[in-house]
């Protein structure tokens, strides 16, 4: 028998095929649930790592820039401490702890900055009135960085600078600063004492004066200053150099202040010091007298003795004036009378020193106004050959007519224009109008006229000289220069140089005053010369001393040795002339051929040719005065 064939009922077969589809739906979505959830998990999972990373290297950048700024702080040549809005120091680098000697232990508890300041006191290296104490409980107050410097007891110098935070806490820098104080203590030293002595100087020695006169003026009292000046230290200079001149200065300084006490001795320059004294006149004499006697015995430099003098002048307050100024200028006035009378002495101001000053003042005005409104004049000393008697030149010699006083002697008026320099502006004067007036003579005679040493000061002296000549038009070699030893003296490498060129130009040179110096063998070793002019102090004693006779005939000799002329100065007598020609004397001048007159007196002599009487007759005196 055949199977029976089960046929599926259409009715049935629907719902269970849906249910199937359901299931396996539902089954899709819980997969589906589940790689999102993982996938999400995933994502998660990478941005936490994500997270991590960068988390570990922010550490790892905020622990290296940590251990960077502990070493910065460290390595920084200021201290700095650090403290907070609490008063608690959060920062403190290596510095500090060395500049300040602070526990490092204490330090690193991160004590309040008030326990610091405890600690500090403890060793009293702070004294209540220390800024860096207001500093603290004040440093709200403004809101601005506040500076000051404290000295620690181990030397140290501290500039501590402190700036405010926003949040009410501060920082607070060290800096040692203590090489720098000694500087500016050392540059602050300088400025009031001299460098080679170490004494005062003269900007400390006012201040010092003007204490004592307030104090004089308040409570009474009296006091003096004295001016002090070496006589003779520039011939030191000279003859041993500047190194033994200062060794003297070095030598003088020290014995003055072993005198007049620490203090009370300033060096004002050059060889000018200055000494403070209480007391009245009796006290500064006899001080005066002191330092004056320490110049007694000669000072040894280098194996050298040397013998130096001390001039000294007094002024006295209240008596003189309770004002530095016008002590300094009485003192100084006192002591140009003490130089005057002889030096090696000490004088006090006396008020007719003030009006004798006042003199020289108005004298010196009007000595200016004369160079300026062209009233100087040129009076002119005949020269004549000491065998011939011929008319040879003359000596050109500055004559000054003061409207009211008359005719002021030239030894008044020529150390005046020394002194205050004026010297050099007249004797540019003198030159240009002997060489002007010289050119228009018919004769070619020549001119003879004096340099100043302060002349010889101008470096474009030879320059000025042949300016003048092509300007007036005078051959140079009808120019004769008379210079003095002092200007070789001086500076004998400048003062030859010069010379040397004057010379080259075809002037002649001249030495003034020969014998009256003590280095004139040297100075003509020096420099060879045209000619020199025997003092007159010499020819005056001819005939009534044995030894001008013996120092004429030598000089005489020595200029035939040299190839020298000679000029005899000072002849007034015929006795003296016969003398002289008898010795070769190869030139004369002096009142017995004629006074200085004005060139006008000589015009015959000047417009005419001279007339040679013969080699064995007197000069004919009557053409000369």
């Amino acid at each position: 028998m055949a199977a029976a064939r089960v046929v599926p009922d259409p009715a049935l077969a629907v719902p269970q095929l849906g249910l199937a589809r359901g299931v396996l739906a539902a089954g899709i979505a819980a997969m589906m649930a589940v790689i999102l959830a993982f996938a999400a998990l995933t994502l998660m999972l990478d941005h936490l790592r994500r997270i991590n990373v960068a988390l570990a290297r922010q550490g790892r950048m905020l622990r290296e820039k940590t251990l960077l700024l502990d070493a910065t702080l460290d390595s920084m040549d200021q201290g700095l401490i650090m403290v907070d809005a609490g008063g608690v120091v959060r920062v403190c680098n290596e510095r500090a702890l060395a500049l300040l000697d602070l526990p490092r232990g204490m330090m690193q508890a991160r004590p309040s900055y008030r326990a610091v300041l405890r600690h500090e006191a403890s060793r009293r290296e702070r004294r209540g009135a220390d800024r860096s104490t207001r500093a603290w409980t004040e440093r709200g107050e403004a809101g601005q960085t506040q500076v000051h410097e404290r000295a620690r007891p181990n030397g140290l110098v501290l500039e501590i600078r402190t700036v405010p935070l926003a949040d009410g806490g501060f920082v607070r820098t060290f800096t040692d600063i203590t090489k720098r104080k000694a500087a500016e203590a050392e540059v602050a030293r300088l400025a009031r004492h001299d460098v080679l002595t170490g004494l005062p100087n003269r900007a400390l020695f006012h201040e010092t004066l003007e204490r004592g006169l307030a104090d004089i003026v308040q409570r009474g009292g009296a006091c003096a200053v004295l001016y002090l000046d070496l006589d003779g230290f520039k011939s030191v200079n000279d003859s041993l150099g500047h190194q033994a001149g200062d060794e003297l200065l070095r030598r003088v300084a020290a014995g003055l202040r072993g005198i007049a006490g620490d203090g009370a001795v300033a060096r004002l320059g050059g060889d000018e010091f200055a000494v403070l004294c209480a007391g009245g006149a009796a006290e500064a004499g006899a001080l005066a007298e002191h330092l004056i006697a320490l110049f007694d015995s000669p000072f040894s430099l280098g194996g050298h003795r040397v013998g130096v003098g001390l001039s000294v002048g007094i002024a006295l307050a209240p008596g003189h004036g309770t004002d530095a100024e016008p002590l300094y200028r009485r003192a100084d006035l006192a002591l140009y009378r003490a130089k005057a009378e002889g030096r090696g002495t000490y004088r006090i101001f006396t008020p007719a020193m003030d009006e004798e000053a006042e003199e020289r003042r108005v004298l010196e005005r009007d000595l200016r106004q004369a160079l300026d409104d062209n009233t100087l004049s040129l009076h002119y000393q005949p020269q004549v050959d000491g065998q011939t008697g011929a008319l040879v030149g003359f000596e050109a010699l500055l004559r000054w007519t003061h409207p009211a006083r008359g005719g002021v002697s030239p030894s008044v008026f020529v150390p005046l224009a020394e002194e205050t320099g004026l010297i050099v502006a007249l004797g540019d004067w003198v030159l240009r109008e002997a060489c002007r007036e010289a050119a228009q003579w018919a004769q070619p005679l020549k001119v003879a006229v004096n340099l100043s040493p302060r002349q010889f000061q101008k470096p474009d002296l030879p320059e000025t000289v042949l300016a003048i000549l092509a300007e007036t038009g005078l051959s140079p070699d009808r120019l004769e220069l008379e210079v003095t030893e002092s200007i070789i003296i001086n500076d004998m490498a400048r003062a030859v140089g010069i010379l040397r060129r004057l010379k080259s130009y075809g002037i002649r040179i001249s030495m003034d005053d020969f014998g009256t110096g003590y280095a004139s063998l040297a100075t003509l070793q020096a420099f060879p010369f045209d000619k020199l002019k025997i003092d007159r102090s010499f020819v005056a004693q001819l005939g009534t001393g044995p030894q001008a006779a013996v120092i004429v005939r030598a000089v005489l000799s020595l200029g035939r040795s040299l190839g020298m002329g000679v000029v005899a100065e000072g002849v007034e007598t015929h006795a003296q002339m016969r003398f002289l020609t008898e010795e070769a004397c190869g030139e004369m001048q002096g009142y017995l051929f004629g006074r200085p007159r004005p060139i006008t007196a000589y015009a015959d002599a000047v417009g005419g040719p001279a007339e040679a009487s013969e080699a064995t007759a007197e000069p004919d005196l009557a053409a000369f005065g």
